[in-house]
């Protein structure tokens, strides 16, 4: 428990000094690369799923207190260009396992599952019970989140103006500060409830911005400080970054170098995406392309935030696209999962 701490500490400073040195999103940069070298030459940690809930909770309740309730006028707008990338980015994951299954020694149900576009977690459980190399698909999700999480900040970050999340705290109005914060833990804690029993892909952000969002509404003055939102994007990042270790890359080495083509295909695909998405709609390319990317909803929901972006229109984006992945599941299965590979089931 006490190393875990510490880890998590040295994290969060480390993210803090990353933001203090102006990278773009350096809470969240910052403590990945901390949790990447810690898991790849100190030490391995295994950090409990709760603390990831904690932090989506933190970070969700924060983009809904910002949310402004115009915002949503727009999004109706949105719809048939959503459905349509939506659409192609399904295609384009099955003829992607299709690429990786002819040119690796991976069965056809292992490589179905490693390039399904988002809900990792609910993928990676999934895979199992349909005769799939659990490990392969694991590492494969995870490699794939670990480096969209790093480059595409960086990408959007050095090109589009943001507003840094300071590490001081020096002009903190404490009144107004106190308050915002435990108006922020009581969303958080409603949050925690009600993702609990009511469990979905994405519910834990979904939560945590309606109530945020509700919170506004009623508390129109409350702002939380930005330092707080930067630790709990720290916390984030150091849960990711841990997850990424030598045993992810010996299970990729393992497929061979196809694993690599595959992922870069994936990028410039997400890219070629987010500019269909930017054509079809008044959405800026860089927003289109942290809501677009199967990248993970809470990841790429951060990372917005982090840049001072529309958060709440990239959240929405990428909740929806794993819900409906969630729904269309059962369906791509049915049609493209191989029955003599289910023996498992």
């Amino acid at each position: 428990m006490i190393g875990k701490s510490v880890y998590i500490l040295i994290a969060v400073i480390i993210g803090g000094l990353f933001s203090w040195l102006n990278v773009p999103a350096g809470w969240l940069l910052g403590s990945i690369l901390a949790g990447i070298i810690s898991s790849f030459f100190i030490i391995k940690i295994y950090l409990p799923n709760k603390l990831f809930k904690f932090s989506l909770a933190m970070i969700g309740a924060n983009i809904g207190l910002m949310l402004r309730p115009e915002q949503f006028l727009n999004y109706q707008t949105l719809l048939f260009p959503f459905l349509l990338t939506l659409v192609v980015t399904i295609v384009g994951g099955v003829l992607l396992g299709k690429f990786l299954k002819r040119y690796s020694n991976l069965n056809n149900n292992t490589a179905f599952f490693c390039c399904l576009p988002g809900g990792a977690s609910e993928v990676i459980a999934l895979s199992h019970q349909y005769g799939a190399n659990e490990q392969i698909v694991a590492a494969f999700h995870t490699t794939r989140i670990t480096l969209f999480v790093l480059v595409i900040p960086l990408v959007v970050g050095v090109n589009t103006p943001f507003a840094q999340q300071s590490a001081n705290i020096s002009g903190f109005d404490f009144t107004k500060g106190l308050w915002s914060i435990l108006t922020l833990i009581i969303v958080m804690f409603a949050t925690l409830f009600l993702s609990q029993r009511f469990s979905f892909p994405g519910s834990s952000l979904f939560f945590a911005i309606g109530l945020g969002f509700l919170a506004h509404l009623l508390l129109p003055e409350i702002e939380v400080p930005g330092f707080v939102t930067g630790v709990a994007q720290a916390i984030m990042g150091a849960i990711i970054g841990m997850r990424f270790d030598r045993e992810s890359l010996l299970q990729l080495k393992s497929i061979g170098a196809i694993s690599g083509v595959t992922l870069l295909i994936y990028f410039i695909v997400s890219f070629g995406l987010a500019t269909l998405f930017f054509v079809l709609t008044p959405v800026d390319w860089f927003t289109s392309l942290l809501g677009i990317v199967p990248a993970g909803a809470a990841e790429m929901a951060s990372t917005a935030t982090a840049l001072n972006m529309e958060a709440a229109m990239v959240a929405t984006l990428q909740m929806a696209r794993v819900l409906a992945l969630f729904l269309a599941l059962p369906f791509l299965i049915r049609m493209f999962a191989k029955r003599d590979e289910t023996s498992q089931k």
